[in-house]
């Protein structure tokens, strides 16, 4: 029989790494959810669109260069491939979907593609409000605010050029900026504010004592809008106007819930309008016409805080107990 040693044992080569290891993925895993939690969801990507004009471009390779414009179809014409759908792409997919058209020509020399966009077109700026000349305004390039002001022909004598706002959808919720206009006029200052394309200029009307519209004649706007005010109108508008003088909507209302008093035969009704049936179906009950006199209730949305986080919360949660259970796997499998 052999002898027999007896003495301290030795981990195994095997046994010996995984410790170290399962902390390091342990801690990776538990930054992951939090840096997930943490980031910011804005900046959405480009989407190519009709119109756009793209320079193609290969490394070391000239012959493949070219200048695409995407046509009304959505699609582009590549010389080497022919017509391919390019339209509600970002650019990284759009390099990617190019690269597996062009391999099947030239399969070893396409490493790396460039693409530059530059979108063609017009920008749109939409100004409302006390101006000569509401409505959408078309440039060639991004205006500076002197350059909108004076295509629309300047505010009106009852213009309030201290609460100007600019109106901007961020992420696919509406965004306020409020701008003093007023050094613009005067030929002082001008604010280093910069347009984009689809923004919407707000220039307000002075209240009472200034402009000679009574408050009995605006709107009044309440609830889940940026600026609570009275909205003096002269004529009926729509109540989604009526809405963008206020500010907008801000991120705490329910558009599904605006309530309405108007008068009737001498008598106020209440109406209950759900905007996003025009916002999505185009559907005219949910943009009546709003007359002065009349008032207009956004209704908070209170439910938004936990409908936000909480669904976080638990994906962090459940990502943790999975981590755990693999952690646990790790260390103790034989």
């Amino acid at each position: 029989m052999g002898n027999r040693i007896d003495g301290p044992m030795t981990a195994t080569p095997c046994r010996s790494w995984r410790r170290p290891v399962a902390w390091i993925v342990l801690f990776s895993f538990l930054l992951n959810p939090l840096l997930v939690l943490g980031q910011d969801m804005g900046g959405e990507p480009m989407i190519l669109q009709a119109g756009d004009t793209i320079k193609l471009s290969v490394p070391g390779r000239p012959d493949l260069a070219a200048e695409l414009v995407i046509n009304s179809t959505g699609s582009a014409n590549i010389p080497q491939v022919g017509e391919v759908p390019l339209a509600g792409m970002t650019v990284p997919e759009a390099i990617l979907f190019i690269k597996q058209k062009l391999r099947l020509f030239y399969p070893d020399d396409l490493d790396t593609l460039h693409l530059e966009v530059r979108r063609s077109g017009t920008t749109k700026i939409y100004v409302m409000g006390a101006v000569s000349r509401p409505g959408v305004q078309s440039y060639e390039d991004i205006p500076s605010l002197w350059d909108v002001l004076r295509s629309v022909g300047g505010p009106l004598a009852n213009a309030d050029l201290r609460l100007a706002r600019i109106i901007r959808e961020e992420a696919g919720i509406p965004q306020v900026h409020s701008l003093d206009l007023v050094g613009v006029m005067e030929g002082r200052t001008i604010p280093t504010f910069e347009m984009r394309d689809g923004d919407t200029l707000i220039i307000p009307t002075l209240l009472e004592g200034t402009s000679g519209v009574p408050p009995t004649q605006g709107v009044k706007v309440f609830g889940g809008v940026e600026v609570p005010t009275i909205v003096p109108i002269e004529d009926p508008m729509p109540m989604l106007d009526v809405l963008m003088l206020a500010g907008a909507p801000n991120e705490t209302a329910d558009i599904k819930v605006i309530w309405w008093v108007h008068e009737d035969g001498g008598r106020s009704i209440s109406t209950l309008v759900n905007l996003e049936d025009y916002l999505q179906e185009g559907s005219p009950l949910g943009n009546p016409q709003v007359y002065p006199g009349d008032a207009l209730h956004v209704k908070y949305d209170k439910s938004g805080w936990f409908w936000t986080y909480v669904p976080r919360v638990l994906v962090t949660v459940a990502s943790l107990i999975t981590i755990a259970i693999g952690y646990d796997r790790l260390v103790n499998d034989d």
